[in-house]
């Protein structure tokens, strides 16, 4: 059984880290993080959840979110994932795997993602 992908999402793979002029570590994507990713079909996503931290001199809002994807699309930890009409995120640890049932039933992944603004 297969279920419909009407949705595509853009995959950069990430690869390794270099130092900018301030030695500070930089993350390399392949496609680069600016350029479109490579584009994926899914099954959709769920609505972003979003907090803020209730520290005082703080202006940062976590948002997370859940990718629903199909067996051929595995992305990897640091990887980024575009998602259209919300923005860029990184996923965070390996997809929850779901194709190893005992009826032989392979729905995907659940991919976690989550972006840090501010």
């Amino acid at each position: 059984m297969t279920f419909p992908t009407p949705y595509a999402v853009g995959h950069h793979v990430y690869s390794s880290t270099t130092t900018d002029g301030y030695n500070r570590e930089i993350p390399v994507y392949t496609p680069a993080r600016d350029a479109p990713g490579v584009s994926n079909p899914v099954y959709g996503w769920a609505n972003p959840v979003n907090s803020e931290p209730k520290v005082a001199g703080h202006d940062r809002v976590v948002v997370e979110m859940e990718l629903y994807a199909p067996p051929a699309f595995h992305p990897g930890p640091q990887d980024l994932i575009d998602i259209p009409g919300s923005g860029q995120f990184e996923v965070i640890g390996y997809p929850e795997d779901y194709n190893h049932g005992p009826f032989g039933f392979q729905p995907g992944y659940v991919i976690n993602l989550r972006r840090v603004e501010g």
